[in-house]
């Protein structure tokens, strides 16, 4: 009795705040008073049976419960522990008093001391977090890899996943103790490694290739994050061979050309898409030659494809919007990739500059058939070319902190024989882009600073004099007007006559990503970017206007993991468009997407996404050109906005070797320009042959890939209507837009010889789009305004691909044919070149070699 009042009086001593002593001597006399103390024990009661008969209770409510049932009495210090903090347990499960402690005080440091016979008194400290962070990169070249899958596994068996930004890096928040990490990323060798977390740690992860990989990229999806990856196989049935957006046109939603020059999404135009390289705006990246894709492959990194969710930082496509990143360079040897195939040649040579510090990658690209022209005769001469060349310098500071500078650089011409034997440019285009960025990572914080310009040309024309006896009998474009009905109209020579339009932009943004705990993270930046248009008015006279924009814009994003099953992402993009002279225009587009994973192999998401866009374009035919009309949002022609609902189901197959998707949505378009049915195009006077109205889509989409040991397979098929309706043609109703498709299917299916060869056979089944005619010639021009509907298309395509490395380098040939069975589009075929099998079937090859 004695020896307990005691033992009692100097727990009250030891737990009273007031009369608390050094901590290091507080615990040393508790360990003594404990060990001597139970020397005196037979039987310790944290050994004695509890009987778990409720699956969830707080801290407060599992202590009542042990006294209620093993009749022990708990003391503890109040200020020092989370009393209303849940915990689960297994109904039904039989454990010693210890293990339960153990489990609702896991995220404690804790002591027991057990006092008489029924009480336990307890001394706790919340455990310490720390930031374990980390980059992932390559073994061999030292680029740093995006999209990596993080997974940390504590003692109890508790999984958390990030993945990898666009430098490579990843942080977890975590609370001392030991854990489990692996890293994994499509085409690399998985890594494991057990981790004692004691403090503040920063890890470099290098990971190595597996020595036969087929697969060539990976489309991710932004709207899952981490919880299921966007994986497709590579894409073998493409005219180039590396050919990276033919990975993106088979996923459901999406119709259009193999090589991306032109492609819908959820029932949206051409120009709703918006292409970003390096986070930069590119417009009209595709070229003359449709079977050219639209970057150098060899010198792309990753593609990020976001459509039905939007990321906050993300404005300007209201569609679509892909991200193209480039390599950094390797930084450990130089290497050098040669590749040749149908459309084009190309080099790309990477290196160090100095050794894990700064490296370059540089690349050019030139088509090479029309060096034949003058071998060939005049109706098969390709009258064409398209360049680009593409380069980076990278430079790691350190291991937080590094600097990149970038360069692209495209330019296409169609050329004609017009009066001599040489062939000038009538039609051609550039772009130009160059960035300076800084790459920060600053304990939970990283930031990414740059600063951009870039400038977009087309001209449709030419300046040349033709000969004396010339008659051109419509007077239009290259002769000279002599008489006029109006002779207020001045005189023109057209000898001199080109349409010229320009967009040249000058950008600098600023964005943080902070992510103080695992279960949220958020990210903010501004951007501010000036535009200037030129533009082209053609009538009786030539005429070049600029009109100068600024642009505002401000957003913050949040993802937040409610629980084990339920993540959110909220976000707000607030933009202010300011056009020097014209209406200004201020927009707010939230952004929402709710994901559920009910297991490790069922997944639910709804998203939603409020998206404008301030720059319009109109197509003269049914496929995107550089002469296209080209406008910002001015003169009473208001943004494009559109607001986009998805409700999806996903499910695993077989540990991630397949997947299947179920998704609907909706799509409302607002602002919506078209063509009028009486409409001549003569300048750019929009208001005299363009209508405004609204639109919307709606559809159903199914996707299956599924990979067994030898075949791969893919599938999607979308149901989807496009509809649009005009104010001032509201006798015509709701008419189906000229990107209306019902039905879209496209399927490949690849079988692996072994582990270098594979053949693949894919088709593409389409309902066909609306027919878009000469209406001004009949006499009442709204009759059959897109009434008419082109044939039903389908096309089946077979390829060949043989791959093999040896002694560190790499060899790639492929062929194939392009509409082996079927009736393709005119879109799908413009531009083929003469060489071409009966009914447009064409044959491909390729070769490169990496060394």
């Amino acid at each position: 009795m004695i020896k307990n009042l005691i033992y009692s009086l100097l727990i009250l001593y030891i737990f009273t705040p007031s009369m608390a002593i050094n901590s290091k001597d507080n615990i040393s006399l508790w360990n003594d008073i404990n060990k001597n103390y139970n020397i005196t024990q037979n039987k310790k009661i944290t050994d004695e049976i509890f009987h778990v008969r409720t699956s969830s209770a707080s801290i407060l409510e599992w202590f009542e419960q042990i006294e209620i049932q093993n009749g022990i009495t708990i003391s503890f210090n109040h200020s020092n522990l989370d009393l209303h903090k849940s915990c689960s347990i297994k109904k039904g499960t039989t454990i010693t008093i210890g293990q339960l402690l153990d489990i609702i005080l896991k995220d404690y440091d804790y002591t027991l001391a057990e006092i008489g016979d029924r009480k336990i008194a307890i001394r706790a400290e919340l455990k310490k977090e720390y930031l374990l962070s980390g980059s992932v990169k390559e073994e061999i070249s030292s680029e740093k890899l995006f999209g990596a899958l993080i997974c940390i596994t504590d003692e109890s068996g508790k999984k958390q996943y990030c993945t990898t930004n666009n430098d490579g890096y990843f942080n977890f928040t975590l609370i001392e103790g030991k854990y489990s990490m692996e890293v994994s990323y499509l085409g690399f060798e998985k890594i494991s490694k057990k981790i004692n977390l004691t403090g503040k740690r920063f890890i470099n992860i290098d990971m190595k290739p597996t020595p036969f990989e087929v697969d060539e990229v990976t489309v991710t999806s932004i709207r899952n994050e981490a919880e299921i990856s966007e994986i497709t196989s590579s894409g073998i049935l493409s005219f180039s061979g590396n050919d990276l957006f033919s990975q993106i046109w088979i996923l459901p939603g999406v119709a259009g050309t193999p090589n991306g020059n032109n492609f819908m999404v959820d029932g949206g135009s051409y120009d709703e898409n918006l292409i970003l390289l390096e986070d930069v705006p590119v417009f009209h990246p595709g070229h003359v030659n449709t079977l050219l894709p639209q970057f150098n492959g060899d010198i792309i990194k990753n593609i990020v494809f976001h459509k039905g969710f939007f990321p906050a930082r993300l404005e300007g496509g209201i569609s679509s919007i892909t991200e193209f990143k480039l390599k950094d360079g390797n930084k450990q040897k130089h290497i050098t990739t040669l590749s040749l195939d149908m459309p084009s040649a190309s080099v790309t040579l990477e290196g160090p500059i100095v050794k894990n510090k700064i490296s370059y990658i540089v690349g050019a690209r030139r088509s090479w058939m029309d060096l034949f022209d003058q071998l060939l005769s005049d109706e098969q001469k390709m009258n064409h070319f398209s360049f680009d060349f593409n380069g980076k310098l990278s430079y790691n500071i350190n291991a937080k902190n590094s600097l990149n500078l970038f360069a692209y650089k495209t330019l296409d011409e169609y050329r004609l024989p017009l009066f001599t034997n040489e062939a000038i440019p009538v039609v051609k285009w550039d772009n130009q882009i160059y960035k300076l960025s800084y790459n920060g990572y600053w304990k939970k914080i990283k930031n990414n600073t740059s600063l951009y310009y870039s400038s977009y040309n087309n001209t449709n024309g030419t300046p040349i004099s033709q000969p004396e006896d010339y008659k051109d009998e419509d007077n239009f474009f290259y002769g000279k007007e002599t008489e006029s009905e109006d002779t207020n109209i001045p005189q023109k020579d057209y000898n001199d006559t080109k349409i010229k339009n320009d967009i040249k932009t000058l950008g600098i943004s600023t964005d943080f990503n902070y992510s103080p705990e695992n279960i949220y993270s958020m990210r903010f930046g501004i951007k501010f970017s000036h535009e200037e248009y030129q533009l082209t008015s053609l009538k009786y006279t030539t005429d070049n206007h600029s009109e100068k924009i600024n642009q505002y814009s401000i957003y913050h994003d949040n993802f937040i993991r409610i629980n084990n099953f339920l993540s959110a992402r909220a976000g707000v993009n607030f933009v202010a468009y300011c056009p020097l002279g014209h209406k200004k225009y201020y927009s707010i587009q939230p952004r929402f997407s709710l994901n559920c994973i009910i297991n490790r192999k069922n997944f639910f998401y709804l998203n939603f996404s409020k998206m404008e866009q301030f720059y319009h374009h109109i197509s003269l035919n049914s496929f995107a050109l550089p002469t296209d009309f080209r406008m910002p949002s001015i003169n009473g022609f208001k943004p494009k906005t559109s607001e986009h609902i998805e409700i999806g189901y996903k499910r695993n197959i077989n540990d991630n070797n397949g997947k299947i998707e179920l998704s609907t949505f909706y799509k409302t378009r607002k602002e919506v320009l078209a063509l009028k049915p009486e409409t001549i195009i003569e300048n750019d006077n929009w208001n005299n042959y363009i209508m405004k109205g609204n639109g919307n889509s709606y559809g159903l989409k199914f996707f299956i890939f599924y990979k067994m040991k030898k075949i791969n397979m893919q599938l999607s098929y979308t149901f989807s209507r496009s509809m649009e309706w005009f104010n001032e043609y509201k006798n015509l109703g709701k008419l189906p837009s000229i990107y209306d498709i019902p039905h879209y299917l496209t399927s490949c299916i690849s079988y692996n010889f072994n582990k270098s060869s594979s053949v693949s056979l894919g088709s593409t089944l389409k309902s066909g789009r609306i027919i878009t005619g000469d209406y001004w010639f009949e006499e009442d021009k709204e009759i059959d305004f897109r009434k008419e509907r082109d044939d039903f298309n389908y096309r089946i395509d077979a390829g060949y691909k043989f791959k093999k490395n040896f002694k560190g380098k790499q060899l790639i040939l492929r062929c194939g044919l392009y509409n082996l069975i079927g009736n393709p589009s005119d879109e799908d075929i413009l531009n083929f070149y003469s060489v071409h099998l009966s009914k447009y079937c064409l044959p491909y090859a390729g070769v490169s070699f990496r060394f």
